[in-house]
């Protein structure tokens, strides 16, 4: 066997190996990626509904008119206690590992807002309609709406989050 032959042969094998390790490399990291999204995205969906239920609970018991000590002790049990045990202080903590800071940093605003209308639902005996419930209500609504479009950027690949950009910037 000729030298010439036997070189050529071993820089394919090299070749072929290396292409072989970058490849497992990319698809390692790949789905490294994807575990790692698909964590966030539990937790993301965890906290936005524990905020949404125990919102909804809350109101649910305020509203029925109990008198001033039964009202408070159970809205604040509601606040505390989810049926799913994700209460929103528990997935609160669980956002506070899996988020990016810019998405946690959003977050507790939103948390801190759910504990207002908490405190004014427990102290104020009001019904939907009332300003002081509509105050406190509608801003948390709208922050975890822009809270929840946060958490859908922070999911999208960087090639998608690029693109939205660019047409939003356009419009």
């Amino acid at each position: 066997m000729e030298w010439g032959t036997l070189a050529v042969a071993a820089v394919g094998a090299v070749f072929g190996i290396g292409a072989t390790l970058v490849t497992d490399a990319l698809r390692s990291r790949r789905e490294l990626d994807q575990r790692w999204a698909d964590t966030k995205r539990v937790v993301y969906v965890r906290f936005l509904t524990s905020l949404a239920q125990a919102h909804s609970r809350m109101t649910v018991v305020a509203f029925r008119e109990e008198p001033g000590p039964l009202r408070v002790q159970a809205v604040h049990h509601e606040f505390l206690s989810d049926p799913q045990h994700s209460d929103a202080k528990s997935v609160l903590r669980e956002l506070a590992i899996a988020a990016p800071d810019h998405v946690y940093r959003a977050a507790l605003p939103v948390y801190e807002q759910l504990r207002a209308v908490r405190d004014m639902l427990a102290s104020h005996p009001v019904g939907p309609e009332s300003p002081e419930y509509q105050q406190l209500s509608w801003p948390f609504f709208e922050d975890l709406e822009a809270l929840q479009q946060l958490m859908r950027d922070d999911l999208r690949p960087p090639a998608a989050s690029r693109v939205r950009m660019l047409r939003s910037r356009s419009q």
